[in-house]
């Protein structure tokens, strides 16, 4: 790798961008989308029945979210979805 590399590995570490998706790789799922699933019957099951890879982009999905607003938008729609036995209509 050449000292660039080196460099913006370095910054991606200091700004937490080289870890931001170590807990959805991890199927971690947050507190805050855990409580959505408990609201609503079956929604849990439905997420632990998909594939990993189906998970973890979802996870992703919750995480990346720039703001507070959009992550609350995407976990409600994750659990209301996933109560129907669906994924948000993006993912289908």
């Amino acid at each position: 790798m050449q000292k660039a590399g080196y460099k913006s590995v370095e910054i991606a570490k200091k700004n937490g961008s080289w870890s931001i998706l170590d807990e959805a790789e991890a199927l971690v799922v947050p507190e805050d989308l855990r409580k959505e699933f408990d609201k609503r019957a079956g929604s849990f099951e439905y997420y632990q029945r998909l594939s990993k890879s189906a998970r973890k982009i979802l996870l992703s999905w919750v995480v990346l979210a720039r703001r507070p607003e959009t992550r609350q938008k995407r976990i409600v729609e994750i659990a209301e979805n996933a109560s129907r036995k669906l994924k948000p209509k993006q993912f289908r």
